[in-house]
């Protein structure tokens, strides 16, 4: 991994639900886990995390005494370690209830399981503030805090609130589930969880899908819009990317030669003899399909009598949660069902199912990664699945199949394993007897392949691509500073407009004059709108021009009494007082013949679509449509439009704010700007709009021309306001300042 300096921070913050260490029996042992696994990767390889100059932090839950935890940080040298103290009563409710009896079962898909205690999402709220508290203590300009999983998903909100410039990091070690299953929580629990997340400058999961379901869930509970991958959180910028977790490939690829390594290998070369190994490891979990892999195996044993007493499955399952009922029942029902295969096709010479309940050293995982003929693989839903992983990497002396999961975030990596749904124990099967009797030569060309891909994006590579992409946002967020109108900006065009002779105002109105409403017929101007523009147009050192995409008709009942320019259509039309409408356009309506049925087609498949007939232009809006199906609708009918027009070189497509535009070619808010700036010579030219039409706008005028983008999206103005809300106040301001 090549060292990178970050330069927004020069010391890391951990925050997870515990610390990666705890003293049992005088002894400093490390907790499982793949964060804790990835994050101790990172520090002890010093040229992977030097480039933060000063001790990492770690603040986690700790049961350890002061005592005892300062025994811990004696022998931890490279965390400064900050413990949480939370008190069983709380954490029952917080941990064992909101954490894995209510977001467990629901983002790994069994709703079912899911427990909606009321009680248990104030605990978690509860709780959140402990961490804070923590993270308030030790907390610099300078550091990076990076906040862990589902534990903490209100965290970085709520720093946030506290700290609005901190640097903030957000990662989910678990899926983040679609729309459909992640809704089926209380809007409000719903609301603060997408809240705290966006609190973070980047969002981090482990595959594509995850990151477009988080960006769904923003759009569909908090209706805020997404672009590339972007949200717009008042007037911050947060990205949420896809980075799929890696291990540390060259420990465990070096560790197949280790001494203590090849003991345990040649253990099993005894034990086993000539028979072939099918292993997994899982923790105890309904989530890991364990019931359904002694299915698809019993059925593997049913269906292929020729591997009688030639395989054995090594099935181990790590305990936990083993006070929990549900856990204690999955676990007679996985004995049972071991019981079963063992006595129905076992012999005095053969027991099938080797079922191992109790933890591995490392040694011997290992050993039996690299001795294993099958790799198998199947959870019913996993956020990444760090195990195919190391099994891949322990490939060494004896080329073994991997089988894995398609509910598995992996599957995405290690595409050219064998592919499999677990619930289908016919599938399951098919694919055991497959991966036996893959030739040698295809098992190390597939091998070979998914080795290079996970030493290539390793941890270290994870980590690395996070904190550039880190960088990157921070830098992006700079720059939307720098084009936001501060109190300074707004000043220094105040005083330009005092100044003036003579002026010229552009305004869009649909998101400039006008917030958005659901039909444009309801988008009407406001009073303190219409006075400002009366203010506006009395003073004679004004044009004042609307330049805008609605129809005559509409302009003239709520602007027709004003001494103001009208523009109609993006430009089609043109009202100069005293001179009533004119227009230079061809209006020939022929081709709406051919284009209104395409329309009305898209509009009937997407509901709440709807076409808005101008006199030049057909206009077909989706801001009232499911925002997933219409932005599909959306393309498919740019495309077929695209293909439409190309034959006629007379029309044009627009894109505006949630509405596709046809109309004719020729002209657009630039082109009637062009014509108002030639009548004249003006010494301040100010323009404003919030949609893509308004580009043309920008583009057209002149460089000294000041121009203002409604909304924080990347545009040719030169600056940016937060927000429609923001446009009355700003108008205010130069009223005021040219009295």
């Amino acid at each position: 991994m090549t060292k990178t300096k970050l330069q927004c921070c020069d010391r890391l913050v951990l925050v997870s639900y515990r610390l990666p260490f705890r003293l049992f029996r005088n002894k400093v042992i490390r907790n499982a886990g793949g964060l804790v696994s990835a994050v101790l990767a990172l520090a002890e390889k010093p040229e992977a995390t030097g480039q933060f100059g000063q001790r990492m932090v770690w603040i986690g839950k700790t049961d350890d005494t002061p005592e005892e935890l300062a025994r811990v940080q004696e022998q931890v040298s490279a965390f400064e370690l900050v413990p949480v103290r939370i008190e069983d009563r709380l954490d029952d409710k917080y941990y064992g209830g909101f954490c894995n009896d209510m977001i467990w079962p629901l983002f790994h898909y069994f709703p079912l399981l899911a427990n909606f205690d009321v009680a248990y999402f104030e605990a978690y709220r509860e709780a959140h503030e402990l961490f804070l508290d923590q993270v308030a203590k030790i907390l610099r300009p300078t550091d990076l805090v990076w906040v862990h999983d589902y534990h903490l998903m209100l965290l970085p909100g709520l720093i946030r609130e506290r700290f609005p410039n901190a640097n903030i990091g957000f990662f989910l070690h678990i899926p983040f589930p679609s729309f459909e299953v992640f809704r089926l929580m209380p809007r409000g629990w719903r609301e603060a969880i997408l809240q705290g997340i966006l609190g973070a400058d980047l969002a981090g999961f482990h595959t594509f899908d995850y990151t477009q379901y988080l960006l769904r869930a923003v759009r569909r509970t908090l209706g805020m819009e997404t672009t590339m991958n972007t949200v717009v959180v008042e007037d911050r910028l947060v990205k949420a990317e896809t980075f799929p977790l890696g291990i540390d490939y060259t420990r465990f690829k070096e560790a197949t030669q280790d001494a203590e390594v090849q003991r345990e290998r040649e253990k099993l070369r005894r034990i086993l003899g000539n028979s072939k190994l099918i292993f997994s490891v899982d923790r105890l979990d309904y989530s890991k399909g364990l019931l359904h892999r002694l299915l698809g195996f019993e059925h593997f044993l049913e269906k292929y009598p020729k591997w009688h007493g030639k395989i054995v499955f090594n099935m181990v399952v790590i305990p936990s949660r083993e006070s929990v009922g549900r856990y204690q029942d999955m676990k007679k029902e996985i004995e049972a069902a071991v019981g079963r295969i063992n006595g129905k096709y076992g012999s005095l010479t053969w027991r099938p199912v080797i079922y191992q309940y109790q933890s591995l050293a490392f040694p011997e995982m290992v050993a039996l990664y690299d001795r294993s003929d099958v790799g198998l693989i199947t959870p019913i839903r996993d956020g990444m699945n760090l195990v195919a992983k190391e099994y891949i990497a322990c490939q060494r002396t004896n080329p073994g199949a991997l089988i894995l999961s398609e509910m598995a975030g992996a599957a995405a990596e290690l595409s050219e394993a064998i592919l499999i749904n677990p619930t289908d124990k016919a599938e399951v099967a098919a694919a055991i007897a497959k991966a036996l009797d893959l030739p040698m030569s295809d098992r190390r060309a597939v091998l070979e392949r998914m080795q290079k891909r996970l030493q290539t994006y390793d941890v270290f590579a994870w980590a690395k691509d996070f904190f550039d992409t880190m960088d990157r946002v921070k830098q992006e967020q700079q720059v939307l500073k720098v084009r936001l109108v501060n109190r300074s900006i707004e000043n220094q065009i105040a005083q330009k407009y005092g100044k003036a002779a003579r002026r010229i105002i552009f305004l869009d109105y649909d998101g400039t004059l006008v917030p958005f409403s659901r039909y444009p017929e309801m988008a009407v101007p406001s009073e303190p709108v219409l006075v400002q523009l009366r203010r506006l147009a009395a003073d004679a050192k004004n044009t004042v021009v609307i330049v805008s995409g609605r129809k005559q008709e509409f302009l003239n009942q709520y602007f027709g009494d004003l001494p103001i320019v009208l523009v109609a259509e993006h430009g089609a039309f043109l009202r100069m007082p005293p001179v009533g409408w004119t227009s230079e356009v061809d209006a020939d309506p022929a081709w709406k013949q051919q284009v209104l049925p395409v329309l009305q087609r898209y509009a009937d498949r997407c509901t709440g679509a709807f076409i808005e007939e101008k006199g030049l232009s057909l206009a077909w809006h989706f801001r009232n449509a499911d925002l997933g199906i219409s932005l599909l609708r959306s393309q498919e009918l740019k495309d077929e439009l695209r293909e439409l027009v190309s034959h006629d070189s007379k029309l044009q497509i627009m894109e505006g704010h949630k509405v596709l535009e046809v109309k004719r070619s020729g002209y657009d808010k630039g082109s009637v700007a062009l014509k108002l700036l030639g009548l004249a010579a003006y010494d301040f030219i100010l323009a404003m709009g919030d949609d893509k039409t308004d580009e043309d706008l920008f583009h057209a005028v002149p460089a000294q021309a000041l121009t203002v983008k409604i909304g924080i999206t990347a545009s040719l103005a030169q600056y940016n306001l937060k927000d429609q809300q923001e446009v009355v106040r700003f108008l205010d301001h130069l009223l005021e300042d040219a009295k």
